[in-house]
């Protein structure tokens, strides 16, 4: 049996952009109102560590993606130092995709033909509703006008390969709500993805407060799960396919970005809080902004890291692999670790088998539709 185990090199990069016009209710991400010389001191601290991680990389990436807060609250010049950098430093694959995070309200069609201009082939649009008192309810400052409007301008400006963010589960939602959402995003041919999320609330945002002071209202546990079923219903019927327990796209148009988190792959992330999966160290940068910009350009960011041992290797295999529908291969797994995981897990198999949680077909495990249910049950057996 092997002892060592080979994650596949860094083939993506996320970059973090952690501002925001305000804080939506949710939302427990690094991301803050900043001043112009906050945000010029940060993509220049940002440039020096994109820089500096490539010293000894000549492999060029498959995705890049840009996140936060909010990308498209930057100028579109220091947009483009950002994508310089990445590219400059590492460069990339003709059929690289480039992803930009954009919110409606800072989408303008002169903006997003910037984007376009710069290389960018890919928007994921924080739509999250189609309802507005839903988005106020989240605090978003957008309407659903606005949100159709940011999509149509995409569309206008080059844009053919669109993914929204939904959100399900929300305080006063209804499925009404949510199948007019999905109707009306799926009707729209630049839609091509679609990430939806059930609502998840966190220690620190304003949902979190109000919840401890029980003052938080939301669907109850079979109202959630048939907008769960719902969402999958509606999206199959327009063409979608369901490739991960939270992502949709039209055939051919699955996120390549999202496969680096899911398949062991490496992967790099850079900015405040960003994570990073390189050479076997899992890294998480620092969520201090003075410390980040404070710390020295031909050093390493300050954060914490963790080396993953075979064991845990072998466990974020299963658990990651499984939120993938075509689930985990046996015969990659053996591959990367030189033994089976039907050998190495057999009563834990069996038991989630026996309870309708995975199914097994040849070589391969998959969550069942209950499994996709009671996934985290599912992958506490391998961690």
């Amino acid at each position: 049996m092997k002892t060592e185990f080979m994650i596949r090199p860094a083939r993506c990069a996320y970059v973090h952009i952690p501002f925001c016009r305000s804080k939506c209710a949710y939302c427990a991400f690094r991301s803050f109102p900043a001043e112009v010389d906050i945000k010029e001191k940060y993509i220049t601290r940002l440039e020096k560590e994109i820089r500096s991680a490539g010293r000894n990389h000549s492999v060029p990436l498959k995705s890049l993606y840009l996140g936060g807060g909010t990308p498209s609250e930057l100028d579109t010049s220091q947009i483009g130092r950002i994508y310089a950098a990445v590219d400059e430093t590492f460069g990339f694959l003709p059929e690289a995709e480039r992803t930009i995070e954009v919110n409606p309200f800072s989408g303008s069609r002169q903006k997003l033909e910037a984007l376009r201009s710069l290389g960018f082939n890919r928007l994921s649009v924080g739509v999250q509703s189609l309802s507005d008192p839903l988005l106020r309810t989240l605090g978003r400052p957008h309407s659903a006008r606005q949100a159709l409007e940011t999509l149509e301008a995409a569309r206008n400006a080059g844009f053919s390969n669109i993914s929204a963010d939904l959100m399900f589960g929300l305080p006063g939602q209804t499925p009404e709500d949510l199948t007019d959402s999905i109707d009306r995003l799926v009707s729209l041919p630049q839609i091509t993805h679609i990430s939806a999320y059930s609502l998840s609330v966190e220690p620190g945002t304003r949902f979190g407060r109000l919840q401890k002071e029980g003052k938080l209202v939301l669907p109850d546990e079979d109202t959630e799960r048939h907008m769960q079923y719902l969402l999958n219903d509606r999206l199959a019927q327009a063409g979608f396919v369901q490739y991960e327990i939270s992502n949709y796209a039209r055939p051919g148009f699955e996120a390549v970005h999202n496969g680096a988190y899911w398949d062991l792959t490496g992967y790099y992330g850079f900015g405040l809080s960003a994570s990073s999966f390189t050479d076997g160290v899992r890294k998480t940068n620092t969520f201090d902004m003075t410390e980040y910009l404070d710390s020295p350009a031909d050093a390493a960011v300050p954060g914490e890291s963790h080396s993953l041992d075979f064991d845990e290797a072998a466990g974020d295999f299963m658990f990651l692999g499984l939120r993938r529908c075509a689930g985990v291969d046996d015969r990659q797994f053996q591959k990367m670790f030189g033994s089976s995981f039907f050998e190495r897990w057999p009563d834990q198999i069996d038991s989630l088998r026996d309870r309708g949680l995975l199914v097994r077909e040849g070589t391969v495990l998959k969550l069942t539709e209950l499994g996709k249910d009671l996934a985290n049950q599912v992958f506490v057996e391998f961690v």
